[in-house]
């Protein structure tokens, strides 16, 4: 029997996909909250940020495009591109080859003084650097498969 027919290897590796999808959810709560928190002090919403964190991703990105990858109506994230326009966060160009769409960036200027780089990656800092050089392997290893396998399925 091939093991993709067997019960009992669809059942673990169901539990096993599982585990892994729930284990990578709560990492990436954790960190987005730890990161929303942080950035509160800087006087930035959890929206706010999730928006800039988009745009550092993906510059040039359209209000529709910022709207499917933040889950968020388009109004309400034209509301925080306004907002963040206004403090000098964002700004927004249109593009000579294509006069009907608005491309969003983040600022040069606000790019140059921002910290919110700096509190992603300090926070990763922080949260490894007491882990031992085989635990950083371990996790290290680990993420280039799972990235490895997924990558895979792009194409």
């Amino acid at each position: 029997m091939e093991q993709d027919q067997n019960p009992e290897f669809q059942q673990s590796w169901s539990k096993d996909s599982e585990r892994v999808v729930s284990l990578f959810k709560a990492i990436h709560k954790v960190y987005r909250d730890q990161i929303y928190k942080k950035s509160r002090q800087y006087g930035f919403t959890g929206p706010q940020i999730g928006l800039i964190m988009g745009l550092h991703k993906n510059p040039f990105s359209t209000l529709n495009e910022l709207s499917e990858c933040l889950g968020l109506s388009k109004s309400t994230v034209s509301g925080i591109v306004d907002r963040l326009v206004c403090q000098g966060v964002v700004i927004r160009e249109i593009p000579e080859s294509n006069r009907r769409i608005v491309r969003l960036s983040l600022s040069p200027e606000w790019q140059k003084n921002n910290a919110i780089n700096e509190l992603m990656n300090k926070y990763i800092y922080d949260t490894l650097k007491n882990a031992s050089e085989e635990e950083m392997e371990k996790i290290i290893s680990g993420l280039e498969i799972l990235y490895s396998l997924i990558s895979k399925g792009e194409s």
